[in-house]
């Protein structure tokens, strides 16, 4: 058995499974109308000031505005944010940009986006140019309600729109985030308590959703039945002795069991379609891989069942592919700790599926999270001691390193757009959440403050 990092002290199986879970100027300017490869280099963008007509004259609140654009372009992964420049101000001749653009001028500076954003009787517009092709959009305008939370929101919509006319992938800067936060318990019992709590893309508006004042992990969303619909999501908790997976939802803070089973339940993992989780269990007295299956309104549907077991081996952090065939998982059957994939098999078929071995490269890989397009598995690989962040490419059978740095790196979680992953680190009693793209080396820390935060998930298109 592998050494168990010293992080959940109160509970033996959060302590079993922590380390897995773990544009000369044209005459007029034509409609814009641009679709770049998703793979290409960085594109070099330039974001105007937020100009703003006399009556606007809180311009901390208008900064914040144009702050939350900024961040969702940085983040994107596909762009790069051109410095200001006074000549480049002064060619943007407002209100009025899109009828005297001057294209050479942004020709020169080789900028593939020119972005205009202007509030205008309490109205945010913007307008996106591309020089080379002497193109532009002026977006719907965007009325503002004068609450930040609320405009940044908003401005976190224009932006995902914005991203798929620019680069051809919509953004992510409006999905919202769960994950759990750990503090130390102020009251008699445990000395540590973790709640679920969810987020913006961006860490704002953070809030907490339950209140267990108990110990909380792995929390995930159900699928969207339609757009309307407030989320359900399911998360694992021990307020009521041994730990158990559990419904909830965004509108309200009751939960109800999800499995019906006997001992300990952790790690699930749902499919897209949401008729199907996995989890870890050790109702048969070790770790096992089990299955449950539910109907359309997630109920569940028969008894669950044991896909993997192996004698003196633990089995830990299911995730399945896109299409629900397959689930990849942590198994230390063979040695250290490595992630292995396993067809899904129906409870009619006699013979157990084996499992093939995925990661080969170091001698720990766990908490696996496969793409939401299927192309890669992402996890957490022990470096010369230090936990970072892997990516393996399914095409090429590759594993490469995406993260460095001497903190610990662990539960990646995939954006639905498959190029950004959320993971936290661990450092001295000290867990953050960070942003990386596939393509774009440098993270971005999006929460921090009091408490630990961990097992980010995000919510669903």
């Amino acid at each position: 058995m592998w050494k168990i990092p010293k992080i959940c002290p109160r509970i033996y199986f959060g302590l079993l499974f922590f380390p897995f879970c773990l544009w000369s100027k044209p005459a007029t300017l034509q409609e814009l109308e641009v679709r770049l490869e998703t793979r290409s280099q960085a594109k070099p963008v330039y974001l105007s000031r937020l100009y703003a007509d006399s009556s606007e004259s809180d311009w901390r609140y208008l900064e914040e505005l144009r702050s939350s654009l900024e961040t969702d372009l940085n983040q994107s992964g596909f762009c790069t944010l051109v410095p200001k420049k006074e000549e480049l101000e002064n060619s943007f001749h407002f209100p009025d940009v899109r009828s005297d653009f001057n294209v050479e001028i942004w020709k020169k500076e080789r900028i593939a986006y020119a972005i205009s954003i202007q509030v205008f009787q309490g109205r945010f517009t913007a307008i996106a140019f591309n020089p080379e092709k002497g193109t532009s959009k002026k977006y719907p305008d965007i009325s503002l309600s004068r609450n930040i939370e609320e405009d940044r929101r908003k401005i976190h919509r224009f932006y995902d729109g914005l991203q798929k006319d620019l680069f051809g992938i919509e953004g992510i800067a409006s999905l919202r985030i769960l994950y759990t936060q750990r503090v130390k318990n102020e009251e008699k019992g445990l000395d540590w308590i973790s709640e679920v709590w969810i987020c913006d893309a961006d860490g704002c508006r953070a809030r907490q959703l339950t209140h267990d004042k108990s110990y909380c992990l792995s929390p995930s969303f159900f699928p969207k039945s339609s757009p309307q619909e407030d989320l359900d999501f399911f998360y694992v908790s021990e307020k009521n002795g041994q730990s158990k997976i559990y419904r909830s939802s965004l509108s309200h803070s009751s939960s109800t069991p999800l499995v019906d089973l006997r001992g300990n339940q952790a790690l699930p993992s749902l499919t897209q379609k949401g008729n199907q989780m996995a989890f870890i269990t050790d109702v048969a007295g070790r770790p096992d891989l089990f299955i449950q299956n539910f109907d359309p309104k997630g109920k569940c549907l028969g008894k669950a069942r044991q896909l993997y077991s192996c004698s003196r081996a633990t089995q830990a952090s299911p995730t399945y592919s896109p299409d629900g065939s397959q689930i990849a998982f942590v198994s230390d059957k063979d040695g250290p700790p490595r992630i292995y994939v396993l067809n899904v098999s129906g409870p009619k078929e006699t013979l157990r599926p084996t499992p093939r071995i995925l990661t080969k490269k170091n001698r720990e890989n766990t908490s696996p999270a496969w793409s939401p397009d299927g192309t890669k598995l992402a996890y957490s690989s022990k470096v010369d001691g230090v936990r970072q962040i892997w990516v393996y490419d399914f095409a090429t059978e590759e594993e490469r390193q995406l993260t460095t740095g001497p903190e610990t790196k662990e539960n990646p979680a995939w954006a639905p757009d498959s190029f950004h992953l959320i993971y936290n680190t661990e450092s001295n009693d000290l867990s953050e959440l960070y942003l990386i793209h596939l393509n774009q080396g440098e993270p971005f820390q999006i929460t921090k403050g009091f408490g630990q935060k961990r097992f980010a998930s995000w919510e669903p298109r």
